[in-house]
């Protein structure tokens, strides 16, 4: 009954129109994906009204301008009335929708082109069956608001199932096909755009081997419940994206106790939410959310269930936002007039550790405007001390990162934040950190043993872009 009245709310309150008419970003430059995924949805199991409930209520909570739901949506007898109901639900919301095929949805007297041509006349429903490997290989243009240009472009694979050799491990990979197939189409879109990259996403069920790195990344946002379910094989798929240099974003499903979402190598990787009330998992069922601004390489993302919005993230910073949870260092304030910039000490000598920086004498001292070894005056063996006060310009998280040869810490409040200290070769660390608003004292150590010197120290956050540290946000007080 419950489901029955959801429906009818649906049907009320969505007024966009034919799923043919061309999809595109809303008066305010934005585009929302809502991702939906592991149905398990069985038309034989009491459970099911619980699943179109939670359907129901996120699609009316997040008013999306598309579904996208990654797979294992259908995985009992008789798959077509179950296909019929689930397809009904979305239908009744008035919104486009599309699917991508998980391992499961074959396994039920349908196979998965007599699925997409049973869903390719449904109301709303878009989708290609593709050329390449497998069903439903293709991609969405999204066009600009005033519908001139392509702004944006949402890719589909199908992700296949199982391997047919158990050597080469349980889950099936993407194929090579496919992946010239995208390259190919980004390529398309390239030129289009004059040789400019346009901002992309990629939607698809079983996860990629990269998504063991993001659960490995203490900045991973939201619930890291089991391990990643990936094929045993790098299908190459995750190269071919970094030298494209258009996805922002890969989405998968298929883990249900997985909801994270994380940046590996500038891409994020992230999971749905399990929505399915007969998948298996402890997760609160619902989906994800993905906001795309028109024409910028740019989203913010969350998880989404009929009680909670949660574990926001935004890229391409990785930060989730301020909530009043949050333990927030707190600024001090500064009644001095401030001068950009930095003071810098100088030491020369044989230094393994920036904690024994102290015991040495200062050589010089000078106020600088970056943090970099342009000041340095010997090629090996020294030490560099720079205080004074970074500022925060927004209450918000800040990811400041040190690359360094050799070793350098970054502290603030006499709190470290970035810990790079040691002998050796260049390397990056990061640490995030939430500030509130105005100034924070702030301390960077370095030093150089021998061979190779490597200084850059920069901050980013969800308003600002990663760049070195600079006079815009260094300041120094007599």
């Amino acid at each position: 009954m419950r489901s029955q009245v959801i429906c009818f709310l649906l049907s009320f309150i969505f007024q966009l129109g034919s799923a043919q008419q061309p999809l595109r970003f809303n008066a305010n430059h934005e585009f929302k994906i809502l991702q939906l995924t592991d149905l398990h949805y069985d038309f034989a199991s009491d459970k099911k009204l619980k699943t179109l409930e939670t359907m129901g209520e996120v699609i009316v909570k997040e008013r999306p301008d598309l579904i996208v739901i990654t797979g294992d949506i259908v995985t009992a007898e008789p798959a077509r009335n179950a296909w019929a109901e689930v397809s009904e639900m979305l239908i009744s919301s008035k919104t486009p929708w599309t699917v991508t095929f998980g391992n499961h949805d074959e396994e039920h007297n349908m196979s998965k082109e007599a699925i997409y041509q049973m869903l390719r006349k449904m109301p709303y429903f878009i989708g290609e069956k593709g050329t390449a490997s497998g069903v439903m290989n293709f991609e969405l243009p999204l066009l600009s608001h005033d519908g001139t240009s392509v702004s944006a472009v949402l890719y589909f694979l199908d992700s296949h199932d199982y391997t047919l050799n158990p050597r080469l491990g349980k889950y099936d990979w993407i194929k090579s096909d496919q992946i010239d197939w995208y390259k190919s189409r980004s390529d398309y879109y390239t030129f289009q755009n004059s040789g400019n990259k346009i901002p992309s996403l990629m939607f698809f069920h079983i996860p990629l081997l990269e998504f063991n790195f993001v659960a490995e990344d203490h900045a991973t946002i939201g619930d890291k419940l089991e391990g990643v379910a990936s094929p045993e094989i790098n299908s190459g798929l995750f190269s071919a994206v970094l030298e494209q240099k258009d996805v922002m974003g890969i989405f998968t499903g298929h883990d249900h106790d997985n909801n994270y979402i994380g940046n590996y190598r500038g891409v994020a990787l992230g999971f749905g939410n399990v929505t399915g009330a007969d998948a298996y998992g402890t997760l609160e069922r619902g989906g994800r959310s993905i906001v795309l601004k028109e024409g910028r390489f740019q989203f913010e993302s969350y998880v989404v269930t009929p009680t909670k919005k949660e574990y926001h993230f935004n890229y391409p910073s990785g930060l989730s936002i301020i909530t009043e949870e949050t333990p927030v260092l707190k600024s001090i304030k500064i009644k001095e007039p401030l001068k950009n910039g930095l003071m810098m000490d100088y030491f020369e000598g044989e230094i393994a550790s920036v904690k024994e920086i102290s015991k040495f004498t200062v050589k010089e001292r000078r106020l600088v405007q970056k943090v970099d070894l342009s000041s340095a005056q010997s090629g090996d063996h020294f030490a560099m001390r720079y205080k004074g006060y970074f500022y925060a310009p927004v209450t918000s998280y800040y990811k400041f990162y040190i690359y360094s040869d050799d070793g350098a810490t970054l502290s603030l409040h006499d709190r470290l934040i970035v810990d790079n200290d040691g002998g050796h070769s260049a390397r990056r660390k990061e640490s995030v950190v939430a500030l509130e608003r105005g100034y924070h004292p702030i301390e960077i150590l370095y030093f150089e043993d021998y061979m190779g010197q490597v200084l850059d120290v920069g901050v980013s956050s969800i308003e600002i872009p990663e760049a070195p540290l600079n006079a815009q946000f260094i300041f120094y007080s007599n």
